[in-house]
């Protein structure tokens, strides 16, 4: 069982041992598993896209995306947010500030951390994802983004917690937990 998260709609729990290509089992759940993976792929497209249009590769447009999203953050909590070991976050981190988009600095009170932000570049070039995110919001009408906006973050922290979940599983079937 899986409980959606706080303040999502109307803290539903759904038995995800349930068949889902049932129909029959929950009519609404299958259309709306089906539009969630077509917006998740098509986000995956979207990285695709971007990641071409500015020469980069898919984990530095994730890492550029949590800092983003995130501010400024030590190199493992990215490696974490971004799912990758330490190290391979510290070669992409040195992509990243070769192209000018993100920094390295010290931890103002620990002298043994460092700080990635993004640079002035790096933010400039996310002013023009932004630009192409609200050109796929104008398919809906301003009425429609509030509630739009608010399925998304529950959506986003049921993901969330699903990612947990599934890495938790995963560590257990391994015997790592």
């Amino acid at each position: 069982m899986a409980t959606a998260p706080p303040n999502g709609p109307a803290d539903v729990t759904v038995d995800v041992a349930a068949d889902v290509t049932d129909p029959a089992a929950d009519p609404g759940v299958v259309p709306a598993m089906l539009a969630l993976r077509r917006l998740i792929t098509s986000g995956e497209q979207f990285r695709h896209a971007v990641a071409a249009h500015f020469g980069m590769g898919l984990s530095e447009t994730v890492a550029m995306s949590h800092l983003s999203i995130a501010g400024p953050m030590s190199p493992r909590e990215l490696a974490t947010r971004v799912g990758l070991t330490p190290s391979t976050v510290t070669s992409l981190l040195d992509r990243l500030e070769a192209a000018g988009l993100a920094l390295r600095v010290p931890h103002p009170s620990d002298r043994r951390k460092s700080v990635v932000s993004l640079t002035d570049e790096g933010r400039d070039m996310l002013v023009s994802t932004q630009r192409w995110l609200r050109a796929a919001l104008s398919v809906l009408s301003a009425d429609r983004l509030p509630e739009t906006a608010a399925v998304l973050e529950d959506l986003s922290a049921a993901l969330d917690i699903q990612a947990v979940d599934i890495r938790s599983e995963t560590a257990r079937e391994l015997g790592h937990g």
